[in-house]
């Protein structure tokens, strides 16, 4: 028992948290004022001032513990409570500026406010010795005046507007944060020697990353605040009598803060690649597409259904936006040369084939081609670049599935995503020098002759007019001739051989069918038969006196010399020709 005493007292002093528990207590206090009181009772000033007064009252605290007494563990508490307690003078004045018809008021009261929290920080700040640079300051009044402007902005009084036009604002405000989470871009590129020499016993990223981790928090519970405050829909404002509580059925949901957790996360990714964590940016890579689980609209009630339908009506479904700035941060991602960073933006890119800007459920998903051709290309960019050859054959692949998509159900549409992958496979094999191009070499040398087959016997090309088919079986043998001799590949030298006898048989196969209706199929088997024997005898004569060799292979490549000396009789060990 007196261990566990011991350990309670021992987690109380160091860890202090009394701090917190008196700011809390305080913010309740206010709370509960302004439940007990009518909106016209409440005295804005009065309100805003003992949140000031209690603000200054532990900004002192703090400098005074750490100037005098070196208590630094302490401070960091304090520290982080004057954020809450910033946010909090700013949040305070919700209610009031729902009804507040004074336009001047309304911007002394919030005027006063920044500038009383602007003062009260860089006091802080020069009375504990910390060093902030510029960097950091600029983004962090940025967002103090955000949360100070907002409740101005949005006071339906000071600002007569439609309830639709008042959710886009506040649907706005994440938005906003998000492009302001950006100003810390330069902050984050500088690395931690940037933070070298701060005043203070933190080291980096503790100091000062957990600031601004609390400011995230803080615009993700302001912005659901305020569509508990100025959103005019649901049950809160259409029936305040039959409510019992506090009603949460408002415009909100995950969607609204998909874009500023996606800012958060390039700041991440970005602080990772400068201190070459690949580990980190790898992960981040690996996750990010898990906030398309925020974007996905789900869960509606009648006031959040409603407002999801206009932001899909007007500018684009949740989940669309969504992939579109994954695209982007995958992008900037390649630019930076991250892990993973390519495969991620072509799986972003390709979600865009099934989901379009009126995707708001599985019922509604679309097939579009552009995102394949445009994997397609990118493929080829980086195949190239690389000199990949799979990432090429994929390519074409890619872009072969784009065309099946986009062509309308005809023959030619398979033709033309057939030829598309048959012919990347040849330029391959001629031009890449690795593993895949050799076996692309030898695949393609036999099914260039299988092609002219498939055509001229199998029924497959049978509207295809019979002079456009033998048109196709030459075109496919200089195609070999050709490969033969750029590469001087003795495959594709047999593929030529093996196409032009395919285009052979074919013409004798046509020949014979017209000629057995005028002489009969007797007479013209026998012709056929002696035909044959005599080119067979004529071949094997040719043979043996090296001419066909010298006719049948180009110059590069050597005829065989098996033959040398066929008709003389073989020489016996030990003696001479001569003999």
């Amino acid at each position: 028992m007196f261990n566990t005493r011991s350990s309670v007292v021992h987690w109380l002093w160091t860890n202090n948290p009394f701090y917190f528990i008196s700011a809390l207590l305080m913010l309740y206090a206010v709370r509960a004022t302004y439940g007990q009181l009518e909106i016209g009772a409440i005295n804005c000033w009065v309100m805003m001032g003992v949140l000031a007064g209690y603000t200054s009252l532990l900004a002192f605290v703090g400098i005074a513990i750490v100037r005098w007494g070196g208590v630094w563990d302490d401070a960091r508490s304090i520290l982080l409570l004057l954020l809450l307690m910033f946010l909090a003078v700013s949040v305070s004045a919700d209610d009031l500026f729902v009804q507040m018809e004074s336009s001047s008021g309304a911007v002394a009261l919030l005027g006063i406010g920044l500038a009383f929290s602007t003062v009260v920080l860089v006091a802080v700040l020069r009375g504990t010795g910390i060093r902030l640079g510029r960097a950091f300051l600029l983004p962090f009044f940025l967002f103090l005046g955000l949360f100070y402007v907002t409740p101005w902005w949005c006071s339906p009084e000071l600002h007569p507007r439609s309830s639709s036009t008042l959710d886009w604002t506040i649907f706005l405000f994440p938005q906003v944060a998000a492009l302001l989470c950006l100003t810390l871009m330069p902050a984050v590129r500088r690395g931690k020697d940037y933070f070298a020499n701060n005043g203070t016993p933190w080291a980096w990223p503790v100091f000062p990353w957990v600031a601004f981790g609390a400011i995230a928090v803080a615009v993700i519970l302001r912005s659901y605040a305020l569509t508990l405050t100025f959103s005019q829909t649901g049950p809160i404002w259409s029936s305040p009598d039959v409510r019992q509580g506090i009603v949460l059925d408002t415009i909100w949901r995950p969607y609204f803060i998909a874009p500023f957790l996606l800012a958060v996360l390039l700041l991440v990714l970005e602080g990772a690649l400068t201190h070459r964590n690949l580990q980190l940016a790898r992960k981040i890579m690996q996750f990010t597409p898990l906030l398309l689980l925020l974007a996905w609209p789900h869960a509606n009630t009648l006031a959040s259904a409603d407002f999801a339908s206009q932001v899909s009506t007007t500018i684009g479904s949740q989940v669309w936006l969504m992939i579109l700035l994954l695209i982007a941060f995958y992008a900037w991602g390649v630019i930076r040369q991250a892990p993973l960073a390519a495969y991620g933006l072509l799986g972003s890119i390709s979600l865009l084939t099934w989901i379009g800007p009126s995707t708001i459920s599985t019922d509604t998903f679309v097939m579009q081609p552009l995102p394949l051709f445009a994997i397609g290309l990118i493929l080829v960019g980086l195949g190239l670049y690389r000199s990949s050859t799979p990432m090429v054959l994929a390519a074409s692949a890619v872009v072969a599935m784009g065309f099946w998509f986009a062509l309308p159900d005809i023959g030619f549409r398979a033709t033309l995503c057939y030829h598309t992958i048959l012919m990347t496979a040849v330029m391959l094999s001629l031009f890449q020098r690795d593993r895949l191009s050799l076996v692309l070499r030898q695949f393609t040398a036999l099914w260039l002759p299988i092609s002219g087959v498939i055509i001229l016997v199998t029924p497959v090309a049978g509207d295809v007019p019979v002079p456009w088919r033998f048109l196709y079986v030459a075109a496919l043998a200089m195609t070999c001739a050709i490969c033969a001799q750029i590469c001087q590949s003795r495959l594709y030298w047999g593929g030529f051989i093996g196409t032009t006898t395919v285009m052979g048989y074919g013409l004798a196969s046509l020949g014979f069918r017209s000629a057995t209706s005028l002489v009969g199929w007797q007479a013209m088997t026998a012709f056929s038969w002696s035909v044959g024997s005599l080119i067979i005898a004529a071949m094997i004569s040719a043979y043996k006196a090296r001419w066909l060799p010298q006719l049948t292979m180009p110059s590069w490549m050597p005829g065989p010399d098996i033959l040398q000396n066929v008709d003389s009789p073989p020489e016996v060990p030990g003696t001479s020709a001569t003999d």
